[in-house]
């Protein structure tokens, strides 16, 4: 039969794994920290956590995600940033040495005295949340007008769910980054010429830009991962779509031409080509990027195959 422990055992482990999972599958990381904010009290044996997000640029601690037994203690605690003038020695020990603190009533006092007050806290476990050295911010447990002694033990759960924390906030930041920058490019892309279209070193389509999109008919969800020369090329025509491609994987950094391009109508798309390649982290070419420019913008229609 399982003791008291061992069943808290399984119910730490079990929370952990169903976090884990959750980053798996992350699409919404304000979904998964507000789980985290809700589990989390509960594997410590108090009722009140949050999560605070360091803003360095505005010199605080900013509360993200929060729960309390009460919705309205959440909603205040929600409510709440600390700037970091504020806190310099508590900001020193959870950014500057990246350590666990844990603040007891009678101890120094390493919060403003009126959040101190105003919340009740009489003992609270703080935990920084580090990624590669870099704190994103804290998490914070404690249980309201209580002095819950916190335990090696809960220490450890508690640093476990914040490298969790850590990791899903820098993922999500970087897929941000990612698509933002994206974006741009994109966005600069279509402001120079009338489209880009990527293609990968087995000449498969990897993306096309919006105006690649409104030239030729083809969105994203129609072409991408299938052969440029089966989608893009006339199928009875020279091949002049990839041919530039060739040229460049071939060892060129940049190449140009004129190619008909097959529009998703079956239109042909007279273009100048501009080839360039996109070099990959071992070396070589990854990519490569086609920047399209219709070569005949005084003309209302497009030149369609001949019919047989």
């Amino acid at each position: 039969m399982l003791t008291a422990r061992d069943l808290g055992e399984e119910a730490i482990l079990a929370a952990l794994m169903g976090i884990s999972e959750m980053m798996g599958d992350l699409t919404d990381l304000d979904e998964l920290l507000d789980a985290i904010v809700r589990i989390a009290p509960r594997l410590v044996s108090v009722d009140r956590c949050a999560i605070f997000l360091r803003n360095s640029r505005g010199g605080e601690f900013r509360v993200a995600h929060a729960f309390c037994s009460d919705a309205v203690g959440t909603a205040r605690l929600m409510r709440l940033a600390i700037p970091e003038a504020d806190m310099e020695k508590l900001a020193h020990k959870l950014v500057g040495q990246r350590i666990p603190v844990m603040l007891r009533e009678g101890r120094e006092p390493l919060l403003p005295a009126p959040i101190t007050e105003g919340f009740e806290i009489r003992s609270m476990l703080l935990v920084p949340l580090v990624y590669q050295e870099q704190v994103m911010g804290f998490i914070t447990l404690d249980e309201p007008g209580e002095d819950h002694v916190f335990t090696s033990r809960e220490v450890n759960v508690v640093q476990a769910i914040a490298a969790h924390a850590a990791v899903a906030i820098v993922h999500t930041r970087l897929v941000e980054a990612f698509r933002m920058e994206r974006k741009r490019s994109d966005a600069l892309a279509d402001a120079i010429c009338d489209g880009v279209v990527a293609l990968d070193r087995q000449l498969r389509i990897v993306s096309l830009t919006a105006g690649a999109t409104a030239l030729l008919g083809w969105t994203a969800e129609d072409v991408e991962g299938r052969p440029a020369s089966a989608v893009l090329d006339d199928p009875e025509g020279s091949g002049d779509v990839v041919a530039v491609a060739r040229r460049v994987l071939a060892g060129a950094a940049r190449d140009s031409g004129t190619a008909h391009f097959r529009a998703k109508d079956g239109a042909q798309v007279p273009c100048l080509v501009t080839a360039t390649a996109v070099p990959g982290t071992m070396g070589g070419t990854a990519e490569v990027l086609y920047a399209l420019t219709r070569a005949d913008p005084g003309r209302l229609t497009r030149r369609r195959p001949a019919r047989t």
